[in-house]
């Protein structure tokens, strides 16, 4: 006999409650005499305990720190019966909520062509259609109109053909690093090598190793497009729709969701797109799709950067942070724009950590580039981490002047709120910036510094040069841009 037990959270029903992280609550159910009960949550077996003179199991479950869904699974079990009960707990962000979560999202959408149409010097419109400026309704025929479901059936068919790959000779390799003698038909000489003494072996290989053939290009194109098509489809069901609506989207991103799935090769890159050339009839189908959604879509961040999950806000946070920042210097009327890495000829925006975003001279003359997530270690130049650790803030403008010395104004985003106010520990992360990066002299480079954390108000500027920096998506951002205009005018005077 299997029956629905009644499960209680805090007293009531779970219903759709939503939960906090690290929130504890209680979980209680009246168990038979001579039955046992046994909770999980996500696989994670809880510790019952039990009042004296009461059948009512109760179970204590502090809330992990991760937004998302976990599945709750309870079984009673006796000598004749056996209950049981499913159900997914929602857990919502302690600092941005959900719907804040969604505004950020919506908000690195919003701004997308904008930021394409600044750093390309207004040479890229910013698209016909785009998240953030798009017509929903036009958009979402696109993603349930006939034109995908072709995409799709073609695609399908094109995954179905046997993968090609090639024999290309990789990088020398000592033979003596091998754990396995490899086969000699699978490997060639380099020319600087040299024979092993005793043997008739060389010192050095190249291996064969096998590597996609390039007509097997359309699957790259398949990634890009297919990246694009879900972070679409994730942009619109934030919006409020019909159920049957809803119901069809949501079908129809778990089969773009297979399909990419089911492709065995990362993102394409710009080159990839720009140099292939369709040759069958499926692949001129994929492309002419291709060219279709990026009519409808325009510019765009890159796919990895807009499916962040929820429980992943703090670095969606940082990301939007990044964007705000970048779109208020790229802006700026006296500023001479030399060089951009965010935005290349596919349209799609980035942040790249090994180049600078930005990079451009200021009225003074003075050269200033913008860095995400630069690496300051002992050992670099011209700036370093003045101790043996390595020190890595999330945007940092490097300032050259014409005369004078180098500096850099640091920003933070600290995804951390207590009552409104930003708490001791991430402060005390600022001044460890403030004066732990210096030059090769020994000397602190940091002017100041920005905290940016998610709250509203004004901002606090300490004398040290530490300024704590409320924003949000939907508030204005002139506190941030006089806060970039004001130090970097300053400094590079």
């Amino acid at each position: 006999m299997v029956e629905t037990p009644l499960l209680l959270l805090d007293g009531v029903p779970p219903g759709n409650a939503i939960l906090t992280e690290r929130q504890v609550v209680e979980w209680s159910c009246e168990v038979p005499g001579g039955a046992t009960a046994r909770l999980t949550i996500d696989g994670v077996v809880l510790e019952p305990f039990l009042r004296p003179g009461e059948t009512i199991w109760r179970w204590r479950w502090q809330v992990p720190a991760g937004a998302g869904e976990y599945e709750a699974h309870l079984t009673i079990t006796s000598a004749t019966t056996y209950s049981e009960w499913r159900d997914l707990i929602r857990v919502a962000p302690s600092l941005l909520d959900a719907r804040r979560y969604a505004m950020l999202l919506s908000d690195l959408t919003r701004i997308a062509p904008a930021l394409v149409h600044t750093l390309r010097g207004g040479r890229q419109a910013a698209g016909i259609i785009g998240p953030g400026h798009s017509d929903p309704a036009a958009l979402l025929a696109l993603l349930t109109g006939s034109a995908t479901q072709r995409f799709i059936t073609v695609l399908e068919q094109y995954l179905r053909r046997p993968p090609k790959h090639r024999l290309q000779p990789d990088r020398p390799h000592e033979l003596g690093a091998w754990r396995e003698r490899p086969d000699p038909a699978r490997w060639r000489i380099p020319a600087d090598a040299h024979p092993i003494p005793k043997t008739n072996w060389p010192n050095r290989i190249r291996p064969l190793r096998p590597r996609s053939d390039p007509a097997e290009r359309g699957l790259h194109v398949a990634v890009a497009v297919l990246d694009r098509l879900i972070v679409a489809v994730q942009w619109l069901l934030l919006a409020d729709m019909p159920s049957d609506t809803r119901t069809r989207l949501v079908a129809i991103s778990g089969r773009l969701r297979t399909l990419r799935a089911d492709i065995p090769v990362p993102q394409s890159s710009p080159s990839v797109l720009v140099s292939w050339v369709p040759r069958t009839r499926e692949e001129r189908i994929i492309m002419a799709y291709r060219r279709l959604i990026h009519r409808r879509l325009g510019a765009g961040w890159e796919p990895d950067l807009l499916t962040i999950p929820v429980r992943e806000v703090a670095r969606l946070y940082e990301v939007w942070c990044a964007a705000q920042v970048v779109l208020c210097l790229a802006q700026h009327p006296n500023w001479q724009l030399n060089a951009q890495s965010l935005c290349e000829d596919d349209l799609y925006l980035r942040l790249p950590t090994q180049r600078p975003l930005l990079s451009f001279t200021s009225t003074s003359g003075a050269t200033v580039q913008l860095r995400y997530q630069p690496r300051y270690a002992p050992d670099s130049r011209p700036f370093c981490s003045l101790d043996h650790r390595v020190r890595i803030p999330d945007l940092a403008l490097e300032i050259i002047p014409v005369q004078g010395q180098p500096s850099l104004i640091l920003l933070d985003a600290k995804y951390r709120s207590d009552a409104d106010e930003l708490p001791a520990s991430a402060l005390d992360e600022g001044y460890s910036y403030l004066a732990g990066i210096g030059d090769g002299h020994g000397r602190r480079v940091v002017t100041a510094i920005a905290l940016i954390f998610p709250s509203t108000g004004a901002p606090v500027t300490y004398p040290s040069g530490v300024t704590l920096l409320p924003l949000l998506p939907g508030e204005p951002l002139t506190v941030l841009r006089d806060w970039l205009v004001g130090w970097v005018g300053r400094v590079s005077v």
